[in-house]
């Protein structure tokens, strides 16, 4: 037995706008989740990058000191990312955790990190003068 004819039919999709929309959505967060913090530490230079969006490198022979620290993201910096201007700067992805980086000039860098002990002690064994000012109940993650 066939089936009576079909007299109507019709099938709808977003506008062409709302597909680039969303894929535009989609690519930013995408984007957002893969940004990672990558602090390295040679020989001669201290190289920051957060993702895409940029960061420091800092010659050895720039810095005057490097303090492990606790400090208050939102109320020093602004919150986490790539924060501040000029002679104060900081670099952080989580936590109220890192090391404070002084050049010679009086610019300041705060590299946020989950081992501050960690940074400034390779920092110290490259020659840089390092200071622990953590709590002592501060542990590392």
């Amino acid at each position: 037995m066939n089936p009576s004819p079909v007299l109507y039919e019709e099938s709808q999709g977003f506008a062409p706008w709302a597909y680039v929309l969303m894929g535009a959505i989609l690519l930013l967060l995408l984007g957002v989740l893969s940004l990672r913090l990558q602090t390295v530490l040679r020989r001669d230079v201290l190289t920051v990058r957060y993702g895409f969006l940029g960061g420091a490198r800092v010659a050895l022979t720039e810095i005057a000191r490097a303090e492990a620290v606790v400090y208050r993201p939102v109320a020093d910096y602004g919150g986490w990312g790539l924060r501040g201007f000029g002679s104060r700067r900081a670099i952080n992805a989580r936590g109220d955790r890192g090391v404070l980086i002084t050049r010679r000039d009086g610019s300041t860098l705060l590299v946020g990190s989950q081992d501050p002990r960690r940074l400034i002690q390779a920092l110290a064994a490259a020659g840089v003068a390092t200071e622990d000012k953590l709590p002592p109940d501060v542990r590392d993650f």
